[in-house]
């Protein structure tokens, strides 16, 4: 498998901008060598950690396993993290980033819930990484991780385009939770059952099905809810 083995199943934007976390005592810049090393590294154990997660499941692996797989020594992982957990959070985090700079940049002038068209994006571009994370096989972890990033997301998107008081917060709260719970089970789904909707049809259905409800719910006055 050599070279492709090596190619990391993350998002390849900000896997450089960590290498500095792993560094004790940062001092001089290193030799670039030394940086392709270390992302080298990263990839192998991220694209081993993945690979075992859909075989057998988030909650069987151990750190040997992970080690078996990529072929590197113990003293190598924990050099660069604690934990099966650290190197799960440690992709996630990668992929957060390069989700986040797309999503923002699309929410400009968009129309309610619009943006949700590159969450789809982003998840069909990097289907072996989702399906691992959030499908049957993934880990709680990054379930409770992905639906934290998504609520302040999403807030933030309804903040900017239904005008919601003080006093309306709460239902804010609810819309927020809604769209979020939508978001992950409709997503779920789609890479676990391979149902063969395009990125375009999928968003589409979910925003027929959530915008007028989230709209009417957040505009509408009552004292309930």
């Amino acid at each position: 498998m050599g070279n492709e083995r090596q190619r990391s199943i993350w998002p390849r934007s900000s896997v450089s901008n960590r290498d500095a976390r792993f560094v004790r005592n940062p001092g001089p810049a290193k030799p670039p060598a030394t940086d392709r090393r270390v992302r080298r590294t990263h990839a192998l154990l991220h694209r081993s950690l993945i690979e075992l997660i859909l075989e057998k499941g988030y909650r069987k692996i151990t750190v040997q396993d992970i080690l078996d797989r990529a072929d590197v020594g113990r003293s190598t992982f924990y050099a660069h993290f604690r934990s099966k957990d650290d190197l799960l959070v440690n992709g996630w985090e990668d992929a957060r980033a390069s989700f986040a700079e797309q999503i923002r940049s699309s929410n400009e002038r968009a129309e309610l819930l619009e943006p949700m068209l590159v969450f789809f994006q982003h998840i069909d571009d990097h289907r072996q990484l989702y399906r691992a994370m959030v499908g049957k096989q993934g880990s709680e972890l990054i379930d409770r991780a992905i639906r934290k990033f998504l609520s302040e997301i999403v807030e933030e998107h309804l903040r900017s385009r239904v005008a919601v008081s003080e006093r309306d917060k709460r239902r804010l709260e609810v819309a927020v939770q809604f769209v979020v719970g939508g978001l992950v089970g409709l997503v779920t789904w789609w890479l676990d059952t391979g149902a063969p909707f395009t990125v375009e049809e999928i968003h589409a259905s979910f925003q027929r099905l959530a915008t007028h409800g989230v709209e009417r719910f957040l505009t509408e006055r009552s004292d309930s809810a």
